[in-house]
């Protein structure tokens, strides 16, 4: 991931339910890995081992000066 931070990204998605893939302060230390500061979350709430506190977690990329954004399924973003 260290290999992308010249890259200049305006977003990026990362996994944020930590059962299966990374979770929250993973997903953190990625962002800053690869320098992005605006963050689509995936991989979260859909089923019991992945549920994240969505409103802790937007919190904790906040802290981090990250924006971390959670469309609801089957909302579209436009970037």
């Amino acid at each position: 991931m260290k290999l992308l931070e010249d890259l200049g990204l305006d977003w990026a998605f990362f996994p944020i339910g930590g059962y299966y893939t990374m979770d929250v302060d993973d997903a953190i230390k990625a962002a800053q890995f690869v320098n992005c500061r605006n963050i689509i979350g995936i991989h979260y709430n859909t089923f019991p081992p992945i549920r994240v506190d969505t409103e802790e977690a937007t919190q904790r990329f906040e802290a981090n000066g990250l924006h971390l954004y959670l469309p609801k399924i089957g909302e579209s973003m436009t970037l």
